[in-house]
């Protein structure tokens, strides 16, 4: 049951390619909200330019559901947007997401990342300057 965790503040959204390491495809902060045993993930606007938004059903500590990206303007794929599904596991804590998100990529190709969103404060002031 999502009643237990406390999805309030400030959350950083990042996933890699499957696999890889290193710099991550896309970073972003988000807020995450709960409805019931829905849980709906949207980036905070930025100077960036992108968005990402994602709606999960949570039964226990499984989220599963979809999500629409959009790069940043300023980006290689400029505006191009960008849709899949995902299944993440709520950390036993409530602190973190984590878990994997397939989708296509732009050479048309369905790639698989890794997810995770993990708690980084309560409030727009926590997040890094930019």
């Amino acid at each position: 049951m999502t009643d237990e965790y406390d999805f309030s503040g400030v959350w950083r959204s990042t996933y890699h390619k499957a696999g890889k390491e290193g710099q991550p495809e896309t970073d972003q902060y988000v807020t995450l909200q709960r409805i019931g045993n829905q849980l709906v993930l949207e980036s905070i606007p930025g100077a960036s330019g992108s968005y990402l938004i994602a709606r999960f059903t949570v039964d226990g500590r499984i989220a599963t559901g979809s999500y629409q990206s959009q790069n940043s303007p300023h980006s290689e794929a400029k505006d191009a947007i960008y849709y899949g599904a995902a299944q993440l596991i709520i950390d036993e804590d409530g602190k973190a997401l984590r878990g994997k998100g397939i989708g296509y990529a732009k050479d048309m190709t369905v790639k698989v990342t890794e997810w995770e969103v993990v708690r980084v404060g309560q409030k727009p002031k926590d997040l890094p300057q930019e």
